[in-house]
């Protein structure tokens, strides 16, 4: 906690908050990146050709797979965050609002934990060029999420021991999560295409004996376990005690909502939503009032540099 405007400064000036000696071996990193890219083009080939319910997926998801499929398949790479489809929507590089979110971090953490959440088992090759300060600003919004859920409702995310994230980006906030304490299962409900995106970042930072997709049986002690949506009921034994999504939840359609609401949000008791009051599936405060009548605790806070956007936590 001291000197906590001198941290702020040099990070602002430069200072980046990846420290070498909590970086994957390069070595290491891309022989598990190069044999988890060749499974998970395996995997995507044998299954694509399974249809997605099209009541479950928004119509400008549908043009983003589309738009990323090649990539994946023929020239998926380590700067693979640099991509424009990825980079566009599921990497969070808004400079002013890192400003702001760094300072927040920087109160509530000591520079050396700040390192090890964003550092940890990263692949220098991840942190090439641009995506270097794209990857630290990514790795600090998904940290100031979790920030903000512990210090609203007093509950910490090193004391949960498995989460449900719906729509998981490239599985940035699932190293983060595991960063900051003891989950011991991590299950995120995505698209195809970006449950094999994941499986590659993941096995990547954690070692392919930690990650999973869920109908692959060789792999029982796995923390990551990847679940491809394809039907509403496809996802029926999932269970954790912390639901997250930010603003994937919001920016599906009706139906996807009402699957996850009628799953009970897979038997969390701790919510974590962050969502765009111009973009959601539910109607005005729907959500919140039907959580309040079902026993929940809720609270609902706009993020003050992202103009439209809000969080919604939620314990029971």
């Amino acid at each position: 906690m001291t000197n906590i405007f001198s941290q702020l400064g040099s990070i602002i000036s430069g200072y980046d908050f990846f420290s070498e000696r909590l970086l994957c071996d390069r070595e290491t990193a891309i022989i598990r990146f190069n044999k988890a890219l060749k499974e998970a083009r395996e995997y995507y080939a044998q299954h694509k050709q399974i249809k997605i319910a099209h009541e479950l997926i928004h119509e400008s998801w549908s043009q983003n797979i589309a738009d990323l499929e090649s990539y994946f398949v023929s020239q998926m790479n380590e700067d693979f965050i640099s991509n424009k489809v990825i980079n566009g929507t599921m990497v969070f590089t808004n400079r002013e609002a890192y400003k702001l979110e760094i300072k927040n971090i920087s109160a509530a953490f000591d520079k050396r934990k700040i390192e090890e959440i964003i550092s940890k088992d990263l692949n220098p090759a991840f942190l090439a060029g641009k995506s270097r300060r794209s990857t630290l600003i990514n790795s600090a919004h998904h940290l100031h999420h979790l920030m903000r859920f512990e210090q609203v409702t007093g509950r910490k995310i090193g004391d949960i021991r498995s989460a449900v994230e719906f729509g998981g980006g490239y599985g940035n906030m699932a190293r983060i999560v595991e960063n900051i304490g003891s989950c011991k299962t991590y299950s995120i409900v995505d698209l195809l295409l970006f449950s094999c995106i994941q499986y590659v970042f993941l096995s990547t930072v954690a070692g392919e004996d930690q990650v999973a997709l869920a109908d692959v049986k060789t792999r029982k002690n796995a923390k990551f376990i990847l679940h491809p949506l394809f039907r509403a009921n496809s996802q029926a034994n999932l269970h954790g005690e912390l639901f997250l999504s930010t603003w994937a939840l919001s920016e599906s359609t009706r139906a996807s909502y009402e699957w996850v609401i009628a799953c009970d949000l897979f038997g969390a008791s701790n919510i974590l939503l962050a969502y765009n009051e111009h973009w959601q599936p539910w109607h005005g405060n729907e959500l919140e009032e039907s959580l309040a009548k079902k026993g929940w605790r809720v609270i609902r806070e706009a993020i003050p540099f992202l103009p439209g956007s809000f969080y919604l936590f939620a314990t029971r």
